[in-house]
């Protein structure tokens, strides 16, 4: 099962995910439309152009309450745009929130960036006789392996920030140690699935996912003290 799921009963065969997928990874189907899941890039345009709701990303809050609730308490990386998303608290206030769901420790998901730094400048060093193509997004990198498979050896050849931080994470405690990256992008759901990262993260939740645990523990983020990340 793919990342992005068609509620059937609220699809009126409108088209527009069709007309609007740059990729073509929408087909009809038994009188609904659905997502073709290996040309999908995980962009989000159906979503957004779906006016029916019909078209949803994969729930993953049930899967992380798991997470917090087995013996092993995972850890939170928290992406750099949540102050954005969460501008009406501090940071410090929203690594508090995290500990008080059970969240072991809590990390910036920038860190990432520095453990590649190195990486990059010896890749970048290296003569060649043609153009480079570098990016975090796994949207964009799903496009190239998957529609412009030529544009390959261009592509620099690198994880993301989030799949470097999630295996530093694992080799400084253990393989088994459940890390969750807390983001407002929907492809990191895809990315974690992928054979080349399978393991470095464990759980992609979305800010609004995180705002539901908030709610269903009942924390007034407003009123908590600041914390600093680990």
């Amino acid at each position: 099962m793919g990342q992005i799921l068609t509620i059937r009963e609220n699809c009126r065969k409108c088209y527009a995910c069709v007309r609007n997928c740059p990729v073509k990874a929408i087909r009809v189907h038994r009188n609904h439309a659905e997502v073709i899941d290996d040309r999908c890039i995980g962009c989000g345009k159906c979503i957004k152009s779906c006016s029916q709701k019909a078209k949803v990303i994969a729930d993953h809050v049930s899967e992380c309450r798991h997470l917090l609730a087995a013996d092993k308490p995972p850890i939170a990386i928290l992406g750099c745009s949540h102050p954005a998303f969460f501008h009406d608290l501090r940071s410090g206030q929203l690594v508090t929130g995290l500990r008080r769901l059970g969240f072991a420790e809590v990390h910036e998901g920038a860190a990432g960036v520095d453990l590649l730094r190195d990486s990059y400048r010896t890749y970048l060093e290296k003569n060649r006789s043609y153009p480079l193509i570098t990016t975090h997004c796994p949207t964009i990198v799903d496009l190239i392996q998957r529609h412009y498979p030529q544009l390959l050896k261009n592509l620099i050849g690198l994880v993301s920030p989030m799949v470097a931080i999630g295996r530093f994470i694992k080799s400084r405690t253990t393989t088994d140690t459940p890390v969750v990256y807390i983001s407002s992008c929907i492809a990191g759901k895809f990315e974690i699935t992928a054979e080349q990262t399978e393991g470095a993260i464990d759980c992609v939740i979305s800010y609004q996912e995180l705002s539901e645990l908030f709610k269903g523990r009942n924390l007034d983020l407003k009123r908590l003290g600041e914390t600093a990340f680990d």
